[in-house]
């Protein structure tokens, strides 16, 4: 039986297009077991909020891989079906390739600083100040 997924990335200049909240394009490819099977641009209405999350759940997108977004805006898509993954930069083509491979969680896609810990919400943690002295020092809670 085959999956048929529809893949959406936004765009800028070939790459994943830095802020998800502001990006004008996106390309969404159509996957069926592994395999691309179409592939098309659109532009992104710059309209508000739930228009834009209206516009692109209508595109009957399952996953949308991107780089910054902002929470609202995640959660709003999230409400509306689409699956999120965020903090990724590169090259669409490379991207693709590697989402079709399974190996897109490599960090070489990763954008600076965002790291494993930003990922699905897993590992998420908390800094909490135990010294309110000089020095600043914190103390991670898992």
């Amino acid at each position: 039986m085959s999956m048929k997924i529809k893949v959406a990335i936004p765009i800028w200049d070939g790459r994943v297009s830095p802020v998800m909240d502001t990006a004008g394009r996106l390309l969404v490819v159509e996957i069926d077991d592994g395999h691309e099977i179409s592939r098309r641009t659109v532009d992104i209405p710059q309209a508000g909020i739930f228009h834009r999350v209206n516009f692109i759940s209508g595109l009957g997108i399952d996953i949308l891989i991107c780089g910054a977004i902002s929470q609202q805006f995640e959660k709003m898509l999230v409400a509306s079906g689409i699956r999120v993954n965020p903090w990724f930069r590169g090259n669409v083509n490379e991207i693709i390739t590697a989402y079709n491979n399974g190996i897109l969680q490599n960090d070489n896609f990763i954008m600076p600083g965002c790291g494993r810990r930003h990922r699905r919400g897993k590992g998420k943690r908390r800094g909490r100040r135990t010294d309110f002295g000089r020095g600043r020092q914190f103390k991670e809670e898992l």
